[in-house]
């Protein structure tokens, strides 16, 4: 229901009223109704994201396959309508309902809306869908999702009290979702708002009413007063409905049941769910319960959701390979190589699965198979530069120059100014002992990503070889700035400053770096064999005070912090 690329308006579409916050659009029927009766009006309410569009109205589309006419309030913003501006354009709302029936229809703002509203507008009946009963901070001060748009002034008296209350209003809601369920007991108890509950849905119920059909058995069980029947419709709908299975796998995956989860997505899918879509959800919802369980301190069992998740899905190399990556990302890459094959198992011809799997293997000390992984996957997806740049490193590690280089110049007779495969060459020439070459060669990779912590630091290492520590001083300070968490930015920099004959202030970084990367080796072994420093650390602003104007800029980076 979005707001972009509607059809055209109908025939006879007018604005009945706009002013500042909202704009309300009449939409008549396409056709009269067969039986000659009145036909039923939507007043719809359109939702959080929905902004005016010429004559686009909130839910315009199954009104016009229903054949309803439409009185669609639009907001201009995120301003749960106030009520100054609908008590305006009630009168002429009210003017196009006649004595005709009309249902007000909302989700989630709209919903509010459409509860709060349908007696003022002359509408007997109400459904709202997810709605708030107030954004008060006042009224609901342990639902903060829509405390921001709160507005003082426009938003006095949001509750909906019983005078208001619609003559029969419905609300759907998931019981189980904290915030729906807070709003859900308060329109219950202010209003009377009878309530279906829309069990493990979450704030997503609107996505049950999309089949246009089912949304008028909806319509007419609600016109009827009957909500014994709309209850039984809607369990009789649920295991029929796609999105009934989509969204409760959303809220048992959310729970840490993935099996649960992916028999229900199963079913989806058997319903209609495209695969895409499912792959999507899985990797959304799994990233995140992932640092969520890592932010807790429970790493291992971030590292079984990963893996339960992949057994889950046997046969699926996208996720497969996208729980490889999640699993690198984290620091778990030991556990990586499963998906990572399993992935290539089912389709081999993915460049970032090779590379994916190339490094769990590197680091596992593989580093021949890793070599061959590698260069199997440049045969298999070939034209990938970072898989050629990646095979290129690990041939220079193996010492294999010649055809490490050969990498880089893949890449670089296609891209020519590559970063990556500059660098890479950089790396080549200087194992060759051509450091100017090397350095002509990185400092262009450093004009075309300046913000590459990585490129500085070869750079800096590059001059410190052949004496030049004054010039490699600001770009490892300026891969502190961008990357402070690389050790070989603070090792470079207090090499820098120990060459320039400043020991002391030497000694502050490597300490510093020492205390701030515990499990860094060779940092821990610089600040080993420097020593701790003699002095205090120095003040900013005194030695600044003293200091020239460069290097004045250097002890801000290293000791304002």
């Amino acid at each position: 229901m979005s707001a972009a690329h509607h059809p055209p308006a109908p025939a006879g579409s007018v604005v009945l009223f706009e002013d500042a916050e909202i704009v309300v659009i009449h939409r008549p029927a396409t056709a009269a109704p067969q039986d000659g009766a009145a036909p039923l009006t939507l007043v719809t309410f359109a939702d959080l994201t929905f902004r005016p569009d010429g004559g686009a109205v909130w839910a315009q589309e199954p009104a016009a396959r229903l054949g309803l006419p439409v009185v669609g309030f639009v907001a201009k913003r995120e301003n749960w309508f106030p009520a100054s501006s609908v008590a305006r354009a009630a009168p002429a709302v009210r003017a196009v309902l006649g004595a005709g029936p009309a249902l007000c229809y909302g989700y989630s703002m709209g919903g509010y809306a459409a509860l709060k509203y349908a007696r003022l507008l002359g509408a007997g009946r109400a459904l709202g869908v997810c709605p708030q009963a107030s954004i008060s901070p006042a009224d609901l001060p342990d639902d903060q999702r829509f405390h921001a748009f709160h507005d003082p002034a426009l938003h006095a008296g949001m509750r909906l009290t019983a005078a208001e209350a619609p003559e029969f209003g419905v609300m759907m809601a998931d019981p189980y979702h904290p915030e729906d369920l807070r709003n859900a007991r308060m329109l219950q108890a202010d209003g009377g708002i009878q309530w279906l509950r829309t069990p493990f849905v979450g704030h997503a119920a609107i996505w049950l009413l999309t089949e246009t059909a089912f949304l008028r058995v909806v319509i007419d069980h609600i016109m009827a007063a009957d909500l014994d029947g709309l209850r039984r419709e809607l369990r009789a709908r649920r295991h029929g409905n796609v999105h009934w299975f989509f969204w409760v796998a959303h809220t048992a995956f959310l729970r840490h049941r993935p099996a649960l989860a992916n028999r229900l997505w199963n079913r989806a899918e058997q319903l209609g769910l495209h695969r895409n879509l499912r792959e999507q959800e899985v990797m959304r919802l799994l990233a995140p319960a992932m640092h969520r369980l890592i932010d807790k301190g429970r790493r291992p069992e971030a590292r079984a959701l990963a893996l339960q998740q992949a057994a889950e899905s046997p046969a699926d190399a996208v996720v497969q390979a996208q729980i490889g990556h999640l699993l690198v990302g984290i620091g778990e890459g030991e556990a990586a190589e499963a998906p990572f094959r399993a992935a290539l198992a089912l389709r081999g011809d993915v460049s970032h699965v090779y590379q994916g799997l190339s490094m769990v293997v590197a680091a596992k000390g593989r580093l021949d198979e890793a070599i061959d992984i590698a260069t199997q996957g440049t045969r298999q997806a070939p034209g990938d530069a970072g898989l050629h740049i990646h095979l290129g490193f690990l041939l220079l590690n193996a010492a294999k120059l010649e055809a490490a280089q050969s990498q880089f110049d893949i890449v670089l007779s296609q891209v020519p100014e590559h970063a990556g495969a500059l660098v890479g060459k950089s790396h080549v020439l200087g194992a060759y002992g051509r450091q100017p070459e090397a350095i002509a060669l990185v400092r262009q990779a450093v004009e075309l990503a300046p913000a590459d912590a990585g490129h500085r630091i070869w750079l800096g290492q590059l001059l410190l070889v052949v004496g030049e520590p004054a010039e490699a001083e600001p770009h490892f300070a300026e891969a502190l700035r961008l990357a402070p968490q690389i050790g070989a930015a603070h090792i470079g920099m207090a090499r820098v400053l120990e060459r320039t004959g400043r020991l002391e202030q030497a000694r502050h970084v490597a300490a510093d770096a020492a205390a701030a990367l515990p499990n860094d080796a060779r940092v821990q072994a610089i600040a080993r064999r420097m020593g701790p420093p003699e002095t205090p650390r120095p003040q900013a602003g005194a030695e600044q005070e003293a200091a020239p104007g460069g290097l004045r800029r250097l002890l801000g980076a290293l000791f304002g912090r």
